[in-house]
């Protein structure tokens, strides 16, 4: 790890980290602690600044540039800085539910999600954490300043992403914000999403090949999303009404899980095709089988709870009935 490359960067990308690392630590610390306290109220305030200093500094730091000076990551913080005042507005209205579900989203959305894609190899903070690469390290000063911004690995990953990734992402994020309000719908409707994403995860791995250890982590990460897809609805009381519809309590859940398969074979994706050799690391290729199915099960696991499937459910209730006796 070294502070160089983050000490020699422009000081745009400098007031950015110095928002967002904080930001990560206060918005980690709010969600595991007690709500509605005096404290929790004055960290709100000074989180939702950070956000919105992280989200208008970036428009200054034009790394990559796909739109001019601007590239996909920017759609990330405009999305932020709608999230910040989603949470902003459910507060000062007292409606907690949504106040909880858009801190939720912006919380893992502005900070985990896009905050992976900075640690991709070529971004800076890649190099802050993992250091140069020997090549790198040795060259002389001269001769990087002399190389195109254009040759970085992270503009290569961008510009040799079809153009019709983005589009994609808008639409997942829009598709998982629509999941995030109560609704009442049809059971087909509400396993639709998960089935897609089930059905489009295993026919992804299955086209690209499964070894006995991928074999291994698609029955680990399905295995484990079902638990905690499961566990996660115990206590969630299934409302089935006529026609076969169900009323759906509005989740950040789902978003997340979008968000993450998409991340995880952009990644794959961006890896394969420059740095190849990091896929043959034992436990990375197995990584990026493990993460979408584990999200796959996640989702099926709560759509099927929500229509009154929940063994993990049943069983508590069986116990604590046997109890009782």
């Amino acid at each position: 790890m070294t502070l160089e490359p983050l000490i020699n960067a422009s000081p745009a990308i400098q007031f950015h980290v110095l928002a967002v690392v904080p930001a990560a630590v206060i918005g980690g610390i709010m969600l595991l602690g007690r709500k509605g306290t005096p404290a929790h109220r004055i960290a709100g305030r000074v989180w939702i600044g950070l956000m919105l200093i992280a989200a208008l500094s970036s428009f200054f730091i034009h790394t990559i540039r796909m739109w001019g000076a601007f590239s996909p990551i920017h759609l990330l913080s405009v999305l932020t800085l709608f999230g910040a005042f989603a949470v902003v507005w459910s507060a000062r209205r007292r409606d907690f539910t949504n106040h909880q579900r858009a801190v939720k989203l912006l919380y893992f959305g502005a900070i985990g999600i896009a905050g992976g894609f900075s640690f991709l190899p070529g971004r800076i903070m890649h190099e802050v954490v993992f250091g140069a690469t020997e090549a790198s390290a040795n060259a002389p000063v001269v001769a990087a300043a002399t190389v195109p911004a254009a040759t970085s690995p992270a503009m290569q990953i961008v510009s040799a992403a079809p153009i019709w990734v983005w589009p994609l992402l808008i639409g997942l994020i829009v598709l998982g914000v629509s999941r995030m309000r109560d609704r009442v719908m049809p059971v087909w409707r509400l396993m639709l999403l998960p089935a897609a994403l089930t059905v489009s995860t295993f026919v992804t791995l299955l086209a690209g090949g499964l070894s006995v250890s991928g074999l291994a982590a698609v029955a680990i990460g399905l295995g484990l999303g079902l638990a905690v897809g499961w566990l996660t609805m115990r206590a969630v009381v299934t409302a089935r009404l006529a026609g076969n519809r169900v009323m759906v309590r509005g989740e950040v859940v789902s978003l997340i899980a979008i968000l993450v398969i998409f991340a995880s074979r952009f990644v794959k994706g961006a890896l394969t095709g420059i740095a190849p050799d990091s896929l043959l690391v034992p436990g990375v290729a197995e990584l990026f089988v493990a993460v979408p199915v584990f999200c796959a099960g996640v989702m099926a696991a709560r759509a099927l709870a929500q229509v009154g499937f929940n063994p993990l459910a049943r069983k508590s209730r069986r116990l604590m009935l046997e109890a009782e006796c």
